[in-house]
């Protein structure tokens, strides 16, 4: 089975693009796409996270076929959580791969460097703003702080130099970081001037290379939090020792969310604690829903191996994560991710070749990244 491109394409991955970022008075490029391509309001896959997202859009399938649904997973031989940065997780072919395989070339430009450590494999140019290479720096200047807007800028200039001079790309993948949904919220107006940059990269994109397909779509939304929990001291203070429990948002970027998100994956220390564990955990303010790992892989199309023994889901204004204590009211301004409540995201295709998607076949995410393929 190969799988082939239908058209040159820029896939455009704005991490943290929550549906209520898009406001059609201040993206007017993205409105006139939306309305003269296939445009609706779609979901992302759970957990709402970086990694189980874009690689599920960087693969084409969902977690249980890839293999990655955390940023960060416990270590039983450390005994320590390890962030998830190299491609030995990934248990399928990215789509740069299968586009190599079809001789067709792919770049990968990425804010985060654990993109491209991750998702490199079959890529002929990649970027990563985090930690540029030193010829990236000659020819486009220094990257700004990887904790500002204008990162995200400087990655599209690069981007609209390969639509403008590099046509033998069939395929580029563009990611941008989250640090400003984190920062602001979508009426904020350093929020707002976030936005209405982007959208003039939409139509400097489609100006620069007009027969290019331009896909858009998100990995999570964002929300306040209100509260965190330490679920291993909270469990620990109430009788009953976990081996661990690892936060699946955690990366490197802690001034994004301290390392806190909507979801929590508990390894217990021996399966006899269970049933008393999750009378534990369901006893907690803010936790909805504590689910065995089959229980969870098989509603959330996750690998049951990857995700602990027990997978807890909190409300909307709760985060779990590493703390001093049991938990932590959390400042007002704190914003993150990473429940069922971030999961609303735009899904954009325009100026695609041929027959338009129905509008019931494109849902998630990763049926834009599938639908610029054809596979035989």
């Amino acid at each position: 089975m190969t799988s082939k491109l239908k058209n040159k394409s820029i896939l455009i991955m704005v991490d943290g693009f929550d549906i209520r970022y898009y406001d059609p008075t201040i993206m007017p490029v993205m409105a006139h796409m939306a309305r003269n391509g296939f445009f609706k309001t779609g979901n992302a896959i759970f957990p709402s996270l970086t990694n189980a997202n874009n690689i599920s859009i960087a693969c084409g399938c969902w977690p249980d076929e890839h293999g990655v649904t955390t940023n960060c997973y416990y270590d039983d031989q450390r005994q320590e959580a390890v962030f998830l940065e190299h491609a030995d997780f990934l248990t399928t072919k990215t789509l740069f791969e299968k586009a190599s395989q079809a001789g067709q070339k792919s770049a990968l430009l990425t804010c985060k460097s654990k993109t491209t450590k991750i998702l490199s494999n079959g890529v002929c140019f990649s970027v990563a703003a985090e930690f540029p290479e030193q010829e990236i720096r000659e020819k486009y200047g220094d990257p700004p702080p990887m904790y500002s807007a204008d990162i995200n800028y400087w990655l599209c200039d690069i981007a609209l130099d390969l639509l403008k001079n590099r046509d033998d790309l069939d395929l580029i993948y563009l990611h941008t970081t989250d640090y400003p949904m984190h920062m602001w919220p979508p009426e904020a107006p350093d929020s707002i001037a976030h936005m209405k940059k982007l959208d003039e990269y939409l139509r400097l994109f489609h100006e620069a290379a007009p027969e290019y397909t331009i896909a858009l779509t998100a990995d999570h939304g964002m929300n306040y939090k209100k509260k965190c929990w330490d679920l291993a001291k909270a469990c620990g203070n109430r009788g009953i020792e976990l081996e661990f429990s690892v936060s699946p948002v955690a990366d490197r970027l802690l001034k994004h969310h301290r390392g806190f998100g909507g979801v929590a994956y508990v390894h217990l220390k021996s399966p006899s604690d269970q049933e008393q564990v999750v009378k534990i955990l369901q006893s907690l303010d803010g936790v909805e829903t504590v689910l065995d790992k089959d229980q969870a892989a098989e509603k959330y199309s996750l690998l049951a191996s990857r995700i602990g023994d027990l997978v807890v889901l909190p409300d909307e204004d709760t985060v779990f994560g590493d703390l001093p204590e049991e938990s932590e009211l959390l400042a007002e301004d704190y914003r993150s991710h990473g429940s069922l409540h971030e999961l609303q995201i735009p899904l954009l295709l325009y100026n695609y070749n041929g027959q338009p998607p129905k509008f019931k076949e494109i849902n998630h995410n990763v049926d834009v990244s599938r639908f610029l393929f054809t596979t035989s």
